[in-house]
């Protein structure tokens, strides 16, 4: 139910904007390096240098300024929408921050915003204003209804109770009678701090999100809702909350029009009811949805072009000289007519000869426009504070007490243990698990209490502090995940930081209590610790709280305060004053100008390819049935997506594949490339009238991803350097690949950014046009002769997708055959299709054929249908062709689309050429390759190594800061154990230095292991995409990234050996430190492919962090040195774990004592009275 306005409305919000100027600072590169991202790998010495002498203020900087927005004035009105449009890198989302009042502390602003008059430092911008983000971050584990409840929670009701009392009170004075609706549904919106809201509710619906209410709003590791509904959450959630200025970014990316239609117009709707105020930016509105808007901002190069009534804008772009052409959309004119490549095709003036007008002289003319010379008017005139309603602006911080706010997060955080179970019943079985081996490990019938044994009683007591804090290990990753959430809420003033993170700790507090329990009380008395009551709570407590004993090496004075000796509280008191004789130890980013040159004449292919058609017929895909459908009564066996379509793809034919969401295109599109490894595939396809072959197919065809995945570390030219490397046939020379290359970049426009970084989507590196760019030329630097593209526009302004479609454009023009999935396109990226592929839900095909000039024979084709609707004149074709042949409609004329193109001639003659395709042309052969892949193992090898060591050098996020982690510990390490190498007078002098060398394998290894899993996992799904293309096999791949370590690691066993071996002074011998040297390099190296396998062999990188530590915690179990392994100390059973779960580290720690010191005062501890340690490592481990 849409609302009406109340009967006496109160005064809205307006808001002023005055001049307003943002610039930052930005690196001043030398000649060149402004064109490539390598000079980090060029100049790494030097930026570091150069950064420190900034700090230090003892160099001059090299930083220039960089103006983002130009003297950008104007005024936004109450009551009325605004569509901000500006291609790529104008400024529109600094523009938006600036007017949320989120602008980052680092970019200097000149001017001022007010807000009614008011300057932001008179009250909340955060609350009074809602900034909509263009990334969608949300919890994955929330359903869509909780995500709005909480974000509603958090932000209260606003001024709505105050407004709802004016009402009331205006009402009664003038004898008004509410709406009832109206009234029930203010009232109930009044109430703040509630679980659930109506105003959820009521978003829910308008948003079309109430069919995915309760299901979970998914992240990449979790399957939720889907990339358009996620956008809608994002939205959402700042709707549910009082503000009353929107400021929404790109928020139709990933939708269909009708539903972009349907969100901007209620929002339009409360706009006006309410008297808010909304500022939008959207990439590719239809003409419909634009026509909702009733000003227009149109950014260009950080300058104001236009601003003003919808109505206008085209006068003054005739006045400039440039006009609409009758079959373009507006929107789409407005975002081409600034850009140096697009503006010369709407120049209408033939009396004056074209020449380029850049943003500052549309700026410049702006103002003397009579909608200029008009906001420039009211922005001279103040304004009057007394129209002004004290509620329309927040002045409290927050939208609800302190303890609504704790609740609030107290209730989430409950829920999130309770969806991530799985993670608590893994540890609680990890606990379980690792108790069962220490209780039959350090079994107390095997044990004595005298000195041989003190010192396996006091490894027990640290391994159970070590199991503890491994086992923490797994809930790093969820939190990690959960930041950036609580990083924008908190920015939002959803809540202080410390109403979030008290929660987090309180609730941990009995999930550790409990698995401190399981553990102590499973493994307490079957040890043999002392049986008395304080004995054991006492260690129940050192573990909870994760204290360890204190380090006798450190000096005494220092931990004086610290010397509670917890092997003498767990030990009988009869065994106490022996006991306590032993002392205890061990305690980027560039942003790139678009390509100005004029495209070149597309010149013949430097390499030949064969133009292959492909033919499809009757093809059916099902897959088992869901167990959820099975349940709901559904009693087929299998699910049938596809339903015997038909067709064919024929060379230099441009073919848009097309349909509602469920239809079934990327499915048929993934039948056809063999990308589909699951399910049930039924028909004939053909390749040019032979049957196709996978194996085959692989290496003629191309597929383009929607998601674009590359490495993020490599240049746009390394990286169609590598594809052409690993697809082109060895027959092609090096030279010969390289023209290749130039000319595919050049037919792409990717020339000027040969030498750009790739980067992280979102993060750093390409934009969004130019990675599907890139996406474009990896497939086409293969030479294919059949591209298929999943999406190629999607998530594009209507310049950067028309730029892709250019480039599609220029492929089919080579002779290719290239097919195309698309979402709801423009009217001009529709028709720049040759034909057209229609599939309704269900999986059936409605129409295929060709498109005709300006879409007149699809138009013709569904008119000719009864009770089909005509097309009104400037609509969509695409938009109309949807609308007219949806579900609803099917059901409203009782016809099935289906049924009546199986009918039709146009399918007939679609069979018959079906039939002639299907047919070999006489004289031709079926393809054939020798060999699977088109390079040898060999340079699969070399070319995996090349890239794994180009993306390792510019990776210091990891190399880097690995090796200042283990700069840190190796200091940290020989300053605790400063000079012990040459104290061996005492058994413990020789403990404590084994120690140090213990210590340094398992943290350095573990931290090894766990900084590697990300990097594995960016890469994995690159690996994916790669392996599927046919570029190499498994084995190269993995020989590339694990080659690629020995040299970073040698390194980092170099700086830390050194170190470390120097500062606690073990014996310079040149044998010993290379010994110790090497067995650190290999263990180091263990652990870190260790964790490159559990990425591999796991979903994702969590639960490669969940598992993980029941490894390390085995490994540190049976590693030799907690345990001795003679007869009499280590358990038979666990022989073979022993042997085989952790002989890298056995190997080390033996050797690294063996080698270390010297050996005559080695032996003299081994073998002279009673030495256990000693006896233990050295004859245990290398004597045995």
């Amino acid at each position: 139910m849409l609302m009406a306005p109340p009967p006496r409305p109160l005064p809205g919000t307006r808001r002023l904007s005055l001049p307003c100027l943002a610039s930052t600072e930005c690196p001043l590169m030398r000649s060149g390096q402004a064109q490539r991202l390598r000079v980090f790998e060029q100049h790494f010495a030097e930026h570091v240098a150069g950064a420190m002498g900034n700090a230090l203020h003892i160099s001059p900087s090299r930083k220039q300024p960089m103006t983002v927005l130009h003297d950008v004035s104007g005024i936004v009105k109450p009551r009325r929408m605004t569509l901000l449009l500006g291609p790529p890198g104008s400024g529109k989302t600094t523009l938006l921050l600036a007017l949320a009042g989120k602008l980052n502390n680092m970019l200097k602003v000149s001017g001022k915003v007010t807000y009614n008059g008011h300057g932001m430092d008179e009250f909340v911008p955060q609350r009074t204003a809602a900034y909509i983000s263009q990334h969608d971050l949300h919890i994955g584990e929330m359903t869509v209804r909780e995500t709005l409840a909480f974000s509603a929670r958090c932000q209260g009701v606003g001024s709505r109770y105050d407004m709802l009392t004016e009402l009331s009170r205006r009402e009664k004075a003038e004898n008004i009678k509410p709406d009832q609706d109206i009234d029930v549904y203010m009232k109930a919106s009044a109430i703040g701090g509630q679980e659930s809201s109506v105003v959820t509710e009521y978003i829910l619906k308008i948003l079309g999100l109430d069919i995915c209410a309760d299901t979970i709003v998914g992240n990449e590791m979790l399957r939720g809702v889907s990339g358009g509904q996620r956008k809608r959450v994002t939205t959402g959630e700042m709707l549910v909350g009082p503000a009353r200025a929107l400021f929404m970014d790109e928020i139709s990316t990933g939708l269909d029009s009708s539903t972009t239609y349907q969100i901007v117009n209620s929002i339009g709707q409360t706009i006006r009811i309410l008297g808010g105020t909304a500022v939008i930016s959207l990439l590719q509105p239809a003409p419909e949805t634009y026509n909702l808007f009733d000003d227009i901002i149109l950014l260009s190069d950080g300058q104001i072009v236009y601003q003003g009534a919808r109505e206008h804008v085209l006068e003054f772009f005739e006045l400039m000289g440039f006009r609409c052409p009758p079959r373009k959309g507006v929107a789409d004119f407005l975002q081409e007519v600034t850009s140096r490549k697009d503006q010369e095709q709407y120049w209408y003036r033939n009396d004056m000869p074209y020449c380029f007008v850049p943003a500052k002289r549309f700026a410049d003319a702006f103002r003397s426009f009579h909608m200029g010379q008009s906001i420039q008017n009211e922005l001279l005139e103040p304004f009057d504070r007394s129209r002004s309603h004290p509620a329309s602006l927040a002045t409290s911080k927050f939208g609800v007490g302190w303890m609504v706010l704790l609740k609030a997060n107290i209730d989430r955080e409950l829920l999130l243990m309770k969806r991530n179970s799985f993670v608590y019943i893994f540890k609680a079985a990890n606990l379980t698990l690792t108790a069962f081996l220490v209780m039959t490990t350090f079994i107390r019938t095997k044990m004595h209490h005298d000195t041989n044994y003190g010192t396996i009683y006091m490894g027990a007591l640290y391994f159970a502090i070590d199991t503890i804090m491994f086992n923490g290990f797994a809930e790093l990753g969820m939190t990690v995940m959960k930041l950036p959430v609580f990083f924008k809420q908190r920015d939002l003033l959803f809540f202080p930081a410390w109403t979030y993170t008290i929660p987090s700790w309180i609730l941990q507090v009995p999930v550790t209590f409990f698995e401190v329990g399981v553990y102590v009380f499973t493994t307490y008395y079957v040890i043999g610790f002392d049986p008395s009551v304080g004995s054991s709570k006492n260690l129940a407590n050192q573990h909870f709280v994760a204290l360890g004993d204190s380090y006798p090496s450190v000096p005494e004075d220092a931990l004086r305060e610290k010397r509670a000796n917890l092997t003498g509280e767990v030990l009988d008191s009869r065994e106490e004053k022996k006991s306590r004789k032993k002392e205890q130890s061990l305690s980027v980013d560039q942003k790139y100008l678009n390509n100005t040159a004029e495209s070149s004449q597309i010149r013949q292919g430097i390499l030949p390819f064969a133009q292959l058609s492909l033919t499809f017929n009757a093809i059916k895909y099902s897959v088992d049935m869901p167990e959820a459908m099975t349940a709901q009564g559904v009693t087929e066996e299998r699910l049938l997506l596809l339903k015997g379509v038909s067709g064919s793809f024929r060379p230099g034919v441009l073919t848009a594949l097309m349909g509602v969401s469920g239809a079934g295109k990327t499915t048929l599109m993934d039948v056809l490339a063999g990308r589909k490894t699951g399910g049930y595939i039924e028909g004939d396809i053909t390749i040019s009238g032979y049957p196709k072959k996978q194996e085959t197919f692989a290496r003629i065809s191309g597929y383009c991803e929607q998601n674009d995945i590359h490495s993020p570390h490599v240049t746009v030219y390394e990286s169609l350097t590598f594809s052409a490397w690993l697809r082109l046939p060895s027959e092609v020379d090096s030279e010969t690949r390289k023209m290749f290359i130039e000319e595919v970049m050049e037919l792409v426009e990717l020339t000027s950014l040969r030498g750009a970084l790739v980067g992280l989507p979102g993060v750093n590196g390409l934009s969004t046009e130019q990675r599907k760019r890139l996406t474009v030329a990896v497939e086409l630097v293969a030479n294919p002769s059949i591209i298929f593209m999943d999406e190629p526009t999607s998530g594009l302004d209507a310049r950067a997708a028309a730029i892709v479609m250019r480039t599609v454009r220029k492929t089919v023009d080579t002779g290719r055959t290239v097919v195309c999935t698309i979402h709801q396109p423009s009217i001009d990226i529709f028709e720049a299709f040759d034909e057209l592929f229609l599939m309704k839900r269900g999986g059936e095909e409605i129409y295929v054929g060709p498109l005709g000039q300006n879409s007149s024979k699809l138009i013709e084709y569904f008119e000719g249908i009864e009770g089909i609707s005509k097309i009104k004149d400037g609509y969509n074709p695409a938009t109309w062709m949807l609308e007219v042949t949806s579900t609803a409609q099917e059901e409203t004329l009782g016809i099935d689309f289906s049924e009546i193109y199986k009918r039709s001639e146009l399918y007939q003659r679609n069979k018959e050429l079906i039939q002639d395709l299907s047919t070999p042309t006489p004289g031709s052969t079926d393809l054939h390759f020798p060999t699977q892949y088109s390079r040898s193992f060999f340079t699969q090898c070399l070319a995996c190594l090349w890239k794994h060591k180009l993306s390792y050098w510019r990776n210091p996020s990891y190399t880097a800061v690995r090796l200042l982690f283990t700069i840190i510990i190796a200091l940290l390490f020989g300053t605790i154990f400063w000079d012990l190498g040459r104290k061996t007078k005492k058994e413990q002098d020789l403990f404590n230095a084994v120690g140090s060398m213990y210590a340094a394998v398992l943290y350095i290894g573990v931290q090894n292991s766990g900084c590697v899993q990300p990097v594995v996992a960016v890469e994995r799904t690159v690996f994916y995409r790669e392996r599927a293309a046919g570029m190499y096999s498994g084995f190269p791949y993995a020989f590339g990234q694990v080659v690629i370590e020995f040299p970073y690691i040698l390194v980092q066993t170099l700086v830390y050996g050194v170190l470390v071996y120097s500062m606690i002074g073990f014996e310079w011998s040149v044998a010993k430190f290379i010994w110790y040297l090497f067995f650190m390099y290999f263990t180091l190296l263990y652990f870190t492919f260790f964790g490159m396998m559990a990425v591999g062999l796991t979903p994702n990188e969590s639960i490669a962090a969940i598992i993980s530590p029941t490894i390390y915690n085995a490994w540190n179990l049976f590693s030799g040195y907690l345990i001795p392994r003679p007869v009499g100390y280590f358990p038979a059973t666990y022989s073979f774990v022993f042997i085989t779960g952790f002989i890298w580290d056995s190997l080390a720690y033996c050797c690294h004592v063996t080698h270390t010191f010297n050996s005559l005062k080695f032996r003299k501890f081994l073998f002279g009275g009673g030495g256990t340690v000693g006896f233990a490592l050295l004859h245990g481990h290398c004597m045995d």
